[in-house]
């Protein structure tokens, strides 16, 4: 197995750990360290799905992102 798909493996698995805590932390109400986590897990897998040209994964994520985003803003603004 070539280096380049052994670091897009390695990420891939990185990008689905890093989900797994940020929905852990969702159900334990770990708020706002919970949205961190969840999109630094979308980014990650946005990356995937475009190194991939996997275009139904790209949709997702870009609408999963700007959610988040749209979200954390909103706290960094109102302060909740």
């Amino acid at each position: 197995m070539e280096s380049q798909t052994k670091l897009w493996i390695s990420i891939e698995w990185l990008a689905t750990a890093v989900l797994i805590i940020g929905v852990a932390l969702t159900s334990w109400n770990v708020y706002p360290l919970n949205v961190y986590a969840s999109t630094a897990g979308n980014a990650l897998w946005l990356a995937i799905a475009l190194h991939w040209k996997k275009r139904s994964l790209i949709v997702i994520q870009v609408f999963i992102l700007g959610i988040y985003i749209m979200g954390m803003g909103k706290h960094l603004i109102e302060g909740v």
